[in-house]
Protein backbone atom coordinates (compact mmCIF):
# COMPACT_ATOMS: atom_id res chain seq x y z
CA UNK A 1 0.00 0.00 0.00
CA UNK A 2 1.53 3.24 -1.11
CA UNK A 3 1.62 6.19 1.61
CA UNK A 4 1.22 9.36 1.03
CA UNK A 5 3.49 11.63 2.56
CA UNK A 6 2.34 14.64 1.99
CA UNK A 7 -1.21 14.06 2.74
CA UNK A 8 -0.26 13.13 6.00
CA UNK A 9 1.63 15.76 6.74
CA UNK A 10 -0.57 17.88 6.14
CA UNK A 11 -3.15 15.88 8.18
CA UNK A 12 -0.76 16.10 11.27
CA UNK A 13 -0.20 19.84 10.93
CA UNK A 14 -3.32 20.42 10.98
CA UNK A 15 -3.89 17.87 14.19
CA UNK A 16 -0.97 19.95 15.91
CA UNK A 17 -3.12 23.18 15.27
CA UNK A 18 -6.33 22.05 16.67
CA UNK A 19 -4.45 21.12 19.64
CA UNK A 20 -2.35 23.77 20.45
CA UNK A 21 -6.01 25.69 19.39
CA UNK A 22 -7.53 23.93 22.09
CA UNK A 23 -4.51 23.58 24.86
CA UNK A 24 -3.80 27.60 24.78
CA UNK A 25 -7.05 29.31 25.38
CA UNK A 26 -7.52 26.44 28.02
CA UNK A 27 -4.27 27.60 29.71
CA UNK A 28 -5.44 31.47 29.73
CA UNK A 29 -8.82 30.53 31.24
CA UNK A 30 -7.19 28.87 34.30
CA UNK A 31 -4.93 31.86 34.88
CA UNK A 32 -7.82 34.28 34.18
CA UNK A 33 -10.23 32.31 36.76
CA UNK A 34 -6.97 31.93 39.24
CA UNK A 35 -6.89 35.67 38.84
CA UNK A 36 -10.21 36.21 39.79
CA UNK A 37 -10.95 34.42 42.59
CA UNK A 38 -7.79 35.43 44.08
CA UNK A 39 -9.13 39.30 45.18
CA UNK A 40 -12.74 37.33 46.29
CA UNK A 41 -10.59 34.66 48.51
CA UNK A 42 -8.74 38.01 50.56
CA UNK A 43 -12.06 39.69 50.76
CA UNK A 44 -13.53 36.72 52.82
CA UNK A 45 -10.70 36.32 55.02
CA UNK A 46 -11.27 38.45 58.25
CA UNK A 47 -8.47 41.04 59.16
CA UNK A 48 -8.44 41.09 62.96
Amino acid sequence: MYFDWITWSIWLIGLVILIVWIVVPLKEFKKLVAQHRKPHAEEQTPSA
